[in-house]
């Protein structure tokens, strides 16, 4: 076998060490000294010092002034994140399918990871069909309502350097805006509506509409986004209105309960547009 062939096999042998040796480190009141935690992760003190330095330099570990080895912040930032994402998923599911049940359309929440939207759940509605986000599958922020909700709703200097970075923008379609001040103008008429819309930018024929989640009430960035989608009919047609006043009901809805204020209280529906009391 090549070396070229013998590549990925040792890639892969050491991110299996580099998962053993951390397993080793978060053991309660396991070793700390090189030479152990070789031993405890069945490793040569050299192979490991080796991977822990490469650890240590990603902050996944430290090492103390003892010369001692500890699991380091970036894990626990790491943690909080899954966490949190979990605690969405979690706390708007029963909300994302009251959201279904009403509209018949299919509902997503997304988080941001990266540049990219992520989709934490989905749930299809009656007129399910194929769209192009799937659970664990992501499109860049510049297309999609959720996604764009994403960064519309949070810093705007942040939001521009977020699509210069993306340079050069895709197109999936004919309809999808590309040009770095277009997008910029489009999102500042989302922040002032609450809402964004999406236009067959990701699929012909296809319209969804987003709104952000918040979590902290100091957090300027949205926590998620919630989004319902359909045919362009389904979505902009005369039943629009009455989409936007269900998705901003069930957006205040998850913001609160992961600790948000109430936000736009004057604007919220003790009965849905489509029957049935709200929670």
């Amino acid at each position: 076998m090549s070396e070229t062939q013998d590549a990925p096999r040792t890639q892969i042998q050491v991110i299996d060490r580099a998962a053993k040796l951390l397993d080793v480190l978060a053991e309660d009141s396991g070793p700390d000294r090189l030479r152990e935690i070789a031993r405890a992760a069945g490793l040569s003190p050299s192979t490991a010092r080796r991977i822990l330095a490469s650890l240590c330099s990603h902050g996944f570990c430290e090492q103390d002034d003892n010369g001692g080895y500890h699991l380091g912040l970036r894990l626990f930032e790491l943690g909080s994140r899954v966490e949190a994402e979990l605690d969405v998923r979690t706390r708007a599911w029963p909300i994302l399918r009251r959201l279904t049940e009403e509209t018949h359309l299919t509902t997503f929440i997304c988080v941001r990871s990266e540049d990219r939207a992520i989709a934490l759940d989905r749930i299809d509605g009656r007129y399910a069909f194929s769209l192009a986000l799937k659970v664990g599958g992501s499109l860049p922020l510049h297309v999609g309502a959720g996604p764009v909700a994403l960064l519309a709703f949070g810093p705007e200097e942040e939001a521009r350097e977020t699509l210069e970075e993306l340079q050069p923008l895709r197109a999936y379609t004919e309809r999808t805006p590309t040009e770095v001040d277009q997008i910029m103008e489009l999102m500042a008429r989302d922040r002032e509506r609450g809402y964004v819309i999406s236009d067959e930018d990701v699929t012909p024929g296809v319209a969804a509409i987003g709104m952000p989640i918040f979590g902290h009430p100091s957090s300027t960035r949205p926590m998620a986004a919630v989004s319902v989608a359909g045919l362009v009919t389904q979505v902009l047609g005369d039943r629009k209105e009455e989409l936007i006043n269900a998705l901003r009901t069930a957006a205040d809805e998850i913001s609160i309960s992961l600790g948000h204020g109430m936000g736009r209280e004057e604007e919220r529906h003790e009965i849905s547009p489509f029957g049935g009391e709200v929670a």
